[in-house]
């Protein structure tokens, strides 16, 4: 997981002492929290809703375990949570806290029986046996995406009228993808006839050699919103606005993705830079995704400037509505869809920051729109 950077994270882990039904991952409303990508803390608590996300009461936790989640090359491990009142019984005969997998039982304590997050179709993630002996897999991470907690961040900015009003907004976390989606991505999904071909020639990478890990490029909406539909097993869908700006900026209203400075340029960004060569960094097209790992957001998702806009679900409005403050998804109709990111050939520093907004027919494919997807944390599940 380390791209250039490497981000810590701490996921908060409340599990319940007695009586509950859910040990998980979560923020205060019971979504997902992670920060960064390397270390765990772990806390216990208890909500008593049974075997969904919780919703936190009262804010009450007991410090519990702590334990090691990565190697040092990235690779996320497994978690145990050590409750002390893990006696429940699971099955005629089985007693959860014994410390053996017994019938009913997924796991144990600290007996997994050799189960990871791969074994169980995920990618490299925290593993978790909650207090009735089974597996929580909310933090096991599908492949090729990175985790986005649930929670407050400051959305919007001054700089330009559409962007207004800020304000803090709340998202549910998510799983987006950790590049944009690629030439070769998207073929899959033409060749089974799902997704129509796109546009051809002009600075379009579609069938042209040695661009396969290119990001697809000169798709209309429609042609993102049905990629999306159909990836990971119909499981992903094309960001909200408020989704994808969290992902680029975390919770620090930061500028751009990798922080308030320095400015847009060819170390961070593909984007029109004259003193590297014109477009494209000089390139004078797209470049392969993930090529810029200083241009990585917290979360490490790569290219959330630059490469290609990209598009999100949400209809294009000329300024926020100051009431949509939980889970926003824009205007309910319009003519137009949201870009976000700016591309490889655009060299204004505002077009790079992670507030900036633009729009675009939902019909129209250029050589500067591309797209990546979205997987709710019940879908990763």
């Amino acid at each position: 997981m380390s791209v250039g950077r490497q981000f810590d994270l701490q996921i908060m882990v409340r599990c319940v002492m007695t009586g509950c039904g859910f040990c998980g991952v979560g923020s205060e409303r019971g979504s997902v929290a992670a920060v960064g990508l390397l270390s765990a803390v772990v806390f216990y608590g208890c909500s008593g809703n049974g075997p969904t996300l919780p919703a936190w009461i009262n804010g009450e936790s007991s410090i519990g375990t702590m334990g090691s989640v990565a190697s040092e090359d990235g690779t996320m491990g497994l978690m145990t949570v050590d409750d002390p009142t893990m006696n429940e019984e699971t099955a005629v005969g089985a007693v959860c806290g014994n410390g053996l997998i017994e019938e009913g039982e997924e796991c144990d304590g600290k007996e997994w029986g050799g189960v990871t997050c791969e074994s169980l179709g995920y990618a490299p993630g925290t593993l978790v046996c909650t207090n009735r002996c089974t597996f929580d897999v909310v933090a096991c991470g599908p492949e090729g995406m990175v985790l986005v907690p649930g929670g407050l961040f400051e959305m919007g900015s001054t700089v330009y009228s559409d962007e207004q009003p800020t304000r803090q907004v709340y998202v549910d976390g998510f799983w987006i993808d950790r590049t944009e989606v690629t030439v070769s991505d998207y073929e899959e999904c033409e060749a089974v006839g799902v997704c129509s071909m796109p546009g051809m020639g002009g600075g379009c990478n579609w069938m042209v050699a040695g661009r396969e890990d290119h990001p697809i490029n000169c798709v209309t909406w429609y042609d993102a919103d049905a990629y999306c539909s159909w990836a990971g097993g119909a499981t992903k869908r094309l960001p909200t606005e408020a989704e994808w700006e969290k992902a680029a900026r975390g919770t620090d209203a930061r500028v751009y993705p990798w922080g308030d400075e320095p400015e847009p340029s060819c170390s961070d960004v593909v984007m029109y830079e004259g003193a590297a060569g014109g477009l494209g960094c000089g390139m004078d097209s797209t470049m392969e995704v993930g090529s810029n790992p200083m241009g990585a957001s917290p979360y490490g998702a790569h290219d959330m400037a630059g490469n290609v806009w990209e598009w999100v679900a949400d209809w294009y409005t000329s300024s926020y509505d100051p009431l949509e403050l939980d889970n926003p998804t824009g205007p309910a109709t319009g003519t137009e869809r949201v870009l976000r990111g700016g591309s490889w050939n655009f060299d204004n520093p505002n077009y790079f920051r992670a507030a900036h907004r633009s729009n675009y027919f939902p019909g129209v494919s250029v050589s500067g729109l591309g797209f990546r997807c979205l997987r709710t944390l019940s879908a990763a599940q």
